[in-house]
């Protein structure tokens, strides 16, 4: 089967891995934010599947007839990258038109609604013709929630099953396990995301004072190390780049990021204890080295579960709300975390429904794919 790859992020490396884009020089990569979530997703997916070389397609280019004739002939199906694509800003280019021109089978798994608290999205017109093309041209698609199934529902898409996000099942492991300390975990990894707006929490000036403050109380109690995916100003400080560091400094501290109450703590951890995961495959090397995860980056906790380190959610959006209750993985607000040690909040009781359900789910993954007549590697 030759998938023809739609959203995909990154740059693939083999068949089943995916890196930053190679052609960008260093500077570049340190001064400019990219999502490595989307990289995270698209990397995961890879791993699932099974395929022959495959093509892609930039949506944002209308559609031309003889481009037409060459995908029908070298693809067998569109691989549709899961994301937070259920919303009203979403920009589809000219995805409808390509979709009705190709005219091939569909497949998209981990697909998700964005939004601050759960409610009703009313998708516009374009949204509705794209997911409309999808429905009629998949077995099914596989959402991430119930949130997720709800927006297409109220939308008109019936056919959806509720699949997770990808990204927990990169370990390609039915049996996983967890590794749990008895003791409760000491070397613990959280996550750092600054960057957020009023369609991922409702408070984000709320948002960042707690995460500086949960911080500052984890390494008074743990062996703590942080771990930044994208911005700027983290890359900075991982690269030690002289002139961008202290540019970087000088903002965080203009913005109160560094201010006089947790600002010292997070300095040092910055210059002693940051490391910085460009590529999934930075993500496997770490994970397997901490005892526990946490933080503000779904895609930084998900993919070191999937390789047996305990990790726990915040409720800070649906995204992590809806994962959490399909996975049946620990989920706190900050404040509920705040109140708990280490050891009650990674305590192996709350994972216990996790664990158990695990291999179902691993195996609703495979057979979601299967069905839409796509081999895997599961």
């Amino acid at each position: 089967m030759r998938p023809l790859f739609v959203k995909f992020a990154g740059r693939i490396i083999g068949k089943h891995a995916v890196a930053w884009y190679d052609e960008d020089p260093l500077g570049t990569v340190i001064t400019s934010y990219f999502n490595t979530g989307d990289i995270c997703v698209s990397d995961s997916t890879l791993r699932l599947v099974n395929y022959n070389q495959g093509k892609a397609l930039n949506i944002d280019q209308p559609v031309e007839a003889n481009v037409v004739r060459t995908l029908r002939e070298r693809c067998d199906y569109i691989l549709l990258r899961g994301s937070n694509y259920l919303h009203e800003e979403m920009d589809w280019g000219y995805f409808g038109d390509w979709l009705e021109a190709l005219d091939l089978p569909v497949l998209c798994i981990g697909v998700g609604a964005q939004a601050a608290h759960r409610r009703d999205i009313k998708l516009p017109a374009a949204s509705q013709r794209v997911w409309k093309a999808i429905a009629e041209r998949a077995a099914s698609i596989g959402v991430r929630g119930s949130f997720s199934a709800d927006v297409l529902h109220l939308n008109g898409i019936h056919n959806v099953e509720i699949v997770g996000c990808p990204s927990i099942f990169r370990g390609l492991n039915p049996t996983l396990t967890l590794r749990h300390q008895p003791a409760g975990p000491k070397r613990v990894t959280f996550s750092v995301r600054r960057e957020v707006g009023f369609n991922y929490a409702l408070d984000p000036e709320g948002f960042v004072a707690t995460q500086k403050r949960i911080i500052a109380k984890l390494a008074m109690v743990s062996d703590l190390y942080l771990s930044c995916h994208g911005e700027p100003e983290e890359k900075a400080f991982f690269y030690r780049s002289p002139q961008l560091l202290q540019q970087a400094a000088a903002k965080l501290t203009a913005e109160g990021w560094f201010d006089d109450v947790s600002g010292p703590t997070l300095r040092d951890l910055y210059e002693r204890r940051l490391y910085y995961v460009s590529s999934p495959s930075d993500g496997d090397f770490y994970a397997t080295q901490f005892d526990a995860a946490v933080g503000y980056r779904v895609h930084a906790i998900l993919p070191t579960v999937a390789l047996g380190t305990p990790g726990v959610l915040f409720a800070y959006d649906t995204r992590s709300q809806e994962l959490a209750e399909t996975f049946d993985l620990p989920i706190y607000t900050p404040s509920e975390f705040e109140k708990l040690t280490l050891t009650d909040a990674f305590e192996a009781s709350r994972f216990s429904t996790f664990e158990e359900k695990f291999g179902e789910r691993y195996a609703h993954m495979k057979s979601v794919i299967e069905a839409n007549g796509v081999p895997t590697r599961m």
